[in-house]
């Protein structure tokens, strides 16, 4: 099984806006430098052992952030991320914020047409 890296560059795909806690699992490495991207943010890490099943049960579509309003969120992870990925990679988008909100348009776009 392939592991997600989770790295101060693509840390905000992880999180949805606001959210004080990010879900992480023995499929994710946290490297040192997010960890102290989240410590900056005071977002609190959460071992578990499945981190989807516990964003899910944190509330609101899976997000884990209740205040969320990307319905995007549910079971889109991956899409998400790899749109973020693909934009930044392959046209040079850099800013985090735009990276986000692209690929959570994107990916609303997408599965709305699926």
């Amino acid at each position: 099984m392939k592991k997600k890296l989770i790295e101060a560059g693509n840390i905000d795909s992880f999180l949805c806006p606001d959210s004080d806690t990010i879900y992480v699992d023995n499929t994710m490495i946290l490297t040192p430098g997010a960890k102290d991207v989240l410590r900056k943010k005071k977002i609190k890490i959460a071992h578990v052992e499945d981190a989807a099943a516990a964003v899910a049960e944190a509330g609101n579509g899976g997000c884990g952030n209740p205040d969320c309003s990307k319905d995007v969120c549910d079971g889109c992870e991956e899409l998400v991320m790899g749109i973020a990925v693909t934009l930044k990679e392959e046209y040079g988008i850099t800013d985090l914020a735009q990276l986000k909100e692209m690929s959570f348009k994107l990916a609303e776009a997408v599965k709305s047409n699926i």
